[in-house]
This record gives C-alpha cells, structure tokens and sequence, in this order.
C-alpha cells in the first residue's frame, strides 16, 4: 500500500487500540514492512499537528498511540466529568517520585525516605493504577512497588530513562520541588551564592533532592 493509503488505516487501528501498540504489530496487521509503516506514521504525526487536529500521536518506546492534545482538556471534562480525576496531592506526588526513582521499593523504604507513614498514600496510588505490585517479593519478603505504564502515559514519558534528562524530574514533580524549595526559603535567605559550613570546609548547600533522598536507602540516580 502506498503512504496515502496508509494513514486511514492507521488512524483507524490507533483510535480502536485503549492502550500503546507496537510499531511491529501494527506493519504485520497491514501486511507492511517496519520501514513501511514508520514512514507512513511519520506523515500522519506530520497532518496531526495541524491546529485543527484534536489529538496527537505519542510515542511510548516502541509503541505509539492516540492522544487527546491537552489544550483541549478542560472542555473534555466538562463534557465527561467522571473522567476528569482530582489531581494527586503533593504527599502523593512526594510518595510517586520516591518509587519512580528507586522502584522496586518496599514500604518501610518509602517512610524512611518521607519520615512519615505513607501506607495509604501507596494505596491511593495503587488504586490511580499509577503504580503496582512487583511479582517478586523483597529480601525480607516485603511488597515491592514498582511505576506502570499509566504513569508514564500519565506524565508524558516514553520511558522512565526520560525523567534523568536535565529539568525533566523537576517538570514531572514540579509541586514536589517548589514546596521544597519553600522550605529553604523559609530556613534562611537566599543569596547569590550561598554555602553550608560542614567540618570546617565550606559546601554547596544540598539542594531539592534531599527531601527525596537520604543515605542508607539505596543510591542516589540524580
């Protein structure tokens, strides 16, 4: 089939699909090559962009879906209110950083990161499908956590090797981040440059992560 005659198809398959679908699936359910396939997926990304189009493709690692472009989430909502969630609070955005960065993670790693109990905040995650249960257990045969795929679709990820590129984990977090960095301000004022005395040498002060990250509860991947 040729490029044009491609598209309808594709955008047929993607509408139909709830979740993302394989670059190779998709070219074996047309009877096309890979190759084939990207380059007539290219085109269709390339109409959508257009201002009149309501949705987008995203790409999610190898596979791609449709998505609602999120200028148009506000009327969406008034339209479908039982699909518009109330958005998480900074405690469960605080809890979802922590498994998204050390995942899988037990429950007594995640107090011992936040200093608090956080069983019902996982289970307010669970319930979002934001995150579930690792199949194996841990050393000490604890639940371990781990992100799903809702959360990347969620936050607009393709991967979860994304939230380490520069600015990204600040972006994705961002109510994590500015509470802290609220916190610090209230501490001391802010200058210029601004230095910590530690053991008679002068240091950086620790900055947003350390909230998020405390020694002992495995490494640091900031």
């Amino acid at each position: 089939m040729e490029i044009f005659e491609l598209k309808p198809y594709i955008e047929a398959m993607l509408m139909a699909a709830d979740r993302p679908v394989t670059l190779e699936a998709l070219a074996q359910s047309l009877d096309v090559t890979e190759q084939e396939f990207d380059a007539a997926l290219q085109e269709f990304e390339a109409d959508l962009l257009a201002a009149d189009r309501g949705v987008q493709v995203r790409r999610r690692g190898r596979g791609v879906r449709l998505e609602m472009k999120s200028q148009f989430a506000d009327r969406i909502g008034r339209l479908l209110p039982e699909r518009k969630e109330k958005p998480l609070s900074a405690q469960a955005l605080e809890t979802l950083a922590i498994i998204a960065l050390k995942q899988p993670v037990a429950l007594g790693d995640i107090n011992a990161v936040r200093g608090i109990e956080s069983a019902g905040t996982v289970q307010t995650l669970r319930n979002r499908k934001l995150i579930a249960r690792q199949a194996r257990l841990g050393p000490r045969r604890e639940k371990l956590w781990r992100t799903t795929q809702l959360f990347l679709d969620t936050f607009g990820l393709a991967s979860l090797e994304e939230l380490y590129q520069a600015g990204r984990m600040e972006e994705v977090f961002a109510p994590v981040y500015s509470a802290e960095l609220e916190d610090e301000a209230a501490k001391e004022p802010l200058d210029a440059v601004e230095v910590q005395k530690r053991g008679g040498r002068e240091e950086p002060r620790r900055g947003i992560h350390a909230r998020l990250i405390r020694p002992g509860i495995g490494e640091s991947a900031w």
